[in-house]
């Protein structure tokens, strides 16, 4: 499977909810699974999901009957393998698995043995899940197939968050889909030439602003070196969310660029991007939890930074996760150039959502 044309498939879902069983069924079968769903769990709004065919029938049955059977499978993999794919052995022993209703009740009675899954936290305090599902005739996941999965997981991340907040409904217009979002949101074309924004995005100035010929700046020059060479790149390598630290007056804000491809360019008309910024205010999942899961990290640099959050150095680091105090450099080095700091100290602020130093 070509990975390019996958991604590009997952930002076209991310605006036209028609399109995800497709998507899901490619991520599936990167892991060699037979379905897959995208799910959201809402404070206010509940349940909400889409899967592929293969799952229809087994996700139905748990909406009316089983959403409220305690799962402990999405906080487990927060808190043992955060910012990445899971599968079910990894965090629950066999004994469990077996008793758990969720797969005593509707995941076996439907032909499927195994899941896998990641969990994005968002900072509305709602959770969205990624799952993958393999039929009973075949083995557990692997390590490896979870792996896979990760290779395209800052996609899925950025994906969800956008379908989330358009309700996993189709915006048929620009204006209308840019007040479904309910966050500060810029369409952006060629040059940063802003062709339409809300008025959650114009009250971020000067922040954020639009200056001459309508392109869009970030205020703080570290991350406007990141947003501009992210709305430069034609690849979907880099990075492509950045962090604006917390002032006296108001909260961190993350900066998500999320390309247009292919029919999404139907309803967002002349766009290159999707710029969305999500302000981190009190989640309910731990901040750095929040802010980890909506940059492009990789399951080390995630665990790093969430040291780093607590003030801990890179002796102890690399000495409480058994690996070179080289090796936790360059993980911070890379921690560092994805969220526009120069220090480690003004990381750890960043990351703790809290006054800049």
């Amino acid at each position: 499977m070509d990975m390019d044309t996958l991604v590009e498939g997952i930002y076209e879902a991310a605006v036209i909810p028609e399109y995800w069983p497709r998507i899901l069924e490619q991520i599936g079968s990167l892991a060699d699974g037979d379905a897959a769903s995208l799910i959201a769990f809402g404070h206010d709004t509940g349940l909400r999901y889409v899967t592929t065919k293969s799952y229809e029938a087994a996700f139905s049955d748990y909406a009316a009957n089983g959403a409220s059977l305690p799962n402990i499978r999405p906080q487990r993999s927060l808190e043992r393998m955060p910012m990445a794919f899971a599968h079910d052995i990894e965090v629950c022993s066999q004994t469990e698995l077996d008793a758990d209703p969720i797969y005593i009740r509707f995941i076996r009675p439907y032909g499927f043995g195994w899941t896998a899954g990641t969990a994005v936290p968002v900072p509305s305090g709602d959770l969205i899940v990624y799952d993958v599902a393999k039929s009973t005739t075949k083995g557990p996941f692997t390590r490896a197939a979870m792996e896979r999965l990760d290779s395209c997981r800052p996609h899925l991340a950025r994906a969800a968050l956008l379908a989330h907040r358009l309700r996993m409904q189709q915006a048929r217009a620009t204006t209308e889909a840019l007040d479904i979002l309910g966050l500060p949101a810029a369409v952006v074309g060629r040059n940063r030439a802003v062709l339409a924004a809300n008025e959650s995005l114009l009250a971020l100035a000067p922040r954020v602003k639009i200056g001459a010929f309508d392109r869009i700046y970030l205020r703080a020059k570290a991350a406007d070196d990141l947003f501009a060479a992210a709305l430069s790149s034609s690849s979907f390598n880099g990075v492509r969310s950045i962090p604006l630290a917390a002032t006296e007056n108001a909260p961190a804000i993350v900066a998500h660029v999320v390309p247009i491809r292919r029919a999404a360019g139907d309803i967002f008309a002349r766009a290159e991007v999707l710029v969305l910024l999500t302000p981190v205010t009190a989640p309910s999942a731990p901040l750095t939890e929040v802010l980890t899961g909506l940059f492009d990290l990789t399951p080390a640099e995630a665990k790093v930074a969430r040291g780093i959050s607590v003030g801990r150095s890179v002796e102890q680091l690399a000495a409480s996760h058994g690996i070179s105090r080289e090796t936790i450099r360059t993980q911070l080095k890379s921690l560092m150039m994805k969220t526009g700091t120069s220090r480690q100290a003004e990381l750890a602020v960043l990351l703790g959502g809290l006054r800049p130093l």
